[in-house]
């Protein structure tokens, strides 16, 4: 029978969740939940030759008479709800819960003989036996063959374990080097250290969020219940004042927050006008920017170009080749470096009429 046991709440455990360890093979959540049903309180073993007391609760025949035996001159009282008897108990025996925590241990051991024996990946023309699973490999190895994974060093950090023979069941999907062998209780499914760990951590975290919403909404009340009390006390003074006041002038005091409230809010206006100004005011400069880096570009090719052709008209000189070339081609390449404007203040120089005024060069 796998061997279990139970890691109940603990100051590393702040929400007192419960994870079930299983030793051999994991088994069915529903089967857990049944087997956590017959289980007895005293011994914590499935029910043999279970009595039910007059409370209604049920515990092995042995275990009652044990405990009887151990305080006969003090009350029986239940182990689960510890309600007292007296020496006559009056217990009777349940058929039913003892039938179906017989047929439960049977098909338990037949499913248990059934995945106890694991063979070796590596040699099952041999049929021998694993002593060792690796997670990393997803293969159960014999002795013989879990010596490669003790002392070659492409296996180092492999992770091997008891074997196992539902392996890929087994592989937490989360953690790939950790097997699924505690039960939690809280969400009905198997886990394995690290999640275990992790839902320690998420307890503690949501123990904390929960007492620091609980601290603030204890200030918040309070603090509700002084500015309640003040508003109160305000009121109640205010009240002899209130017929010497005009209502001219609750009126006009009506008309002042009336403003103040618009005013306000035209500040807000013209916050986010300013600031979508501004962006876009950026984003033009940027564009600018880049497009008076696009025009320099060309400018420079283009009048690198016309120094090449210069170049090889003067290389050419008298050669044939040199009436291959357009005679107009040099001053179409200067006309449109010309054309390329630098950035804006070129377009604006450009544009202006010439000084009349301005001296005449010598």
């Amino acid at each position: 029978m796998a061997h279990s046991t139970c890691v109940r709440g603990r100051p590393g455990n702040p929400a007192g969740q419960k994870f079930f360890f299983k030793g051999l093979r994991m088994e069915d959540p529903e089967d857990t939940r049944l087997e956590e049903m017959l289980m007895c309180p005293v011994c914590q073993e499935i029910f043999k030759d279970p009595r039910q007391l007059p409370c209604g609760h049920s515990l092995c025949l042995d275990c009652l008479e044990n405990m009887l035996a151990h305080s006969p001159d003090t009350p029986f009282r239940c182990p689960d709800c510890r309600a007292a008897f007296g020496p006559d108990i009056g217990v009777q025996k349940s058929y039913a819960l003892s039938n179906i925590a017989d047929d439960f241990r049977l098909r338990k051991m037949i499913t248990e003989k059934q995945t106890k024996c694991v063979y070796c990946d590596c040699c099952p023309e041999r049929g021998s036996l694993a002593c060792k699973t690796c997670l990393k490999c997803e293969v159960s190895l014999c002795k013989v063959h879990v010596k490669d994974h003790l002392k070659m060093p492409a296996f180092t950090g492999h992770p091997l374990v008891s074997p196992l023979s539902d392996l890929r069941e087994r592989k937490c999907q989360q953690h790939r080097d950790e097997v699924l062998k505690f039960y939690c209780n809280a969400s009905r499914r198997y886990i394995c250290n690290m999640c275990a760990l992790e839902s320690k951590r998420q307890s503690g975290a949501a123990d904390a969020s929960s007492l620091l919403q609980r601290q603030l909404t204890e200030y918040m009340d309070e603090h509700f219940k002084m500015l309640q009390n003040q508003i109160t006390t305000s009121l109640s003074a205010a009240k002899p004042e209130k017929p010497k006041v005009n209502p001219p002038d609750s009126h006009f005091n009506c008309v002042t927050v009336i403003l103040l409230f618009l005013w306000i809010i035209n500040l807000c206006y013209a916050y986010n006008y300013s600031v979508k100004n501004q962006m876009l005011s950026e984003a033009l400069e940027q564009q600018e920017s880049h497009v008076r880096h696009i025009y320099s570009t060309i400018a420079s090719r283009i009048a690198l170009t016309s120094a090449h052709i210069k170049t090889v008209k003067e290389l050419l000189g008298d050669h044939p080749l040199e009436s291959l070339i357009p005679p107009d081609f040099e001053e179409t390449i200067n006309l449109q470096g010309t054309d390329v404007p630098e950035g804006p203040e070129s377009q604006e120089c450009q544009e202006s009429p010439e000084n009349p005024e301005s001296p005449e060069s010598p």
